[in-house]
């Protein structure tokens, strides 16, 4: 079992944090291709520590998400599934452990802290994507990956949008 230390000394690797950006660019790619017409977009937190991160269930409706639903299927199945429009599970961020590669929350309201140069800093459109920078500057966050409705992929780490800078 990793000690919160031990978890931010090994992501602080910058060989084993290429390592898990190109697992989450690889993940966020096959949801992008499975997704439906009534896919949603999808938002994805990868981390080690959730600590510093204020965050909220969404409503699961009556009775929850029963764990049968989440266990024995791929993450890209699984967030596909959730992020379809009908469902009541397709707004927030799910959550990843990089340790074990596992969903362990869903349908998350995050609520990073907003730095006081946060103006000067960041730039981007929509909620869903400045929720995903705030977050990605927090210890303890791996990187934040977002499809959109339309299938773009963003992957932030440390508030920046390293997909851009691929292209």
């Amino acid at each position: 079992m990793f000690t919160k230390k031990s978890v931010y000394a090994v992501l602080d690797n910058p060989a084993i944090r290429s390592q898990i950006n190109n697992q989450v660019l690889d993940l966020l790619a096959t949801i992008a291709s499975n997704r439906r017409e009534d896919f949603s977009g999808a938002g994805l937190l990868f981390y080690g520590d959730l600590s510093k991160l204020p965050h909220l269930q969404m409503s699961l409706g009556p009775g929850g998400l029963p764990k049968s639903q989440i266990r024995g299927y791929d993450i890209a199945s699984i967030v596909t599934s959730l992020s379809r429009t009908l469902t009541p599970l397709h707004d927030g961020f799910h959550f990843i452990d990089v340790q074990s590669w596992k969903i362990t929350h869903i349908s998350q309201f995050i609520s990073p802290p907003i730095p006081h140069d946060a103006a000067s800093k960041f730039n981007g459109a929509g909620a869903r994507f400045m929720s995903a920078a705030l977050a990605s500057i927090l210890p303890g966050i791996v990187c934040v990956g977002l499809v959109s409705r339309q299938g773009k992929i963003h992957l932030l780490c440390n508030g920046t949008d390293v997909c851009n800078e691929i292209e």
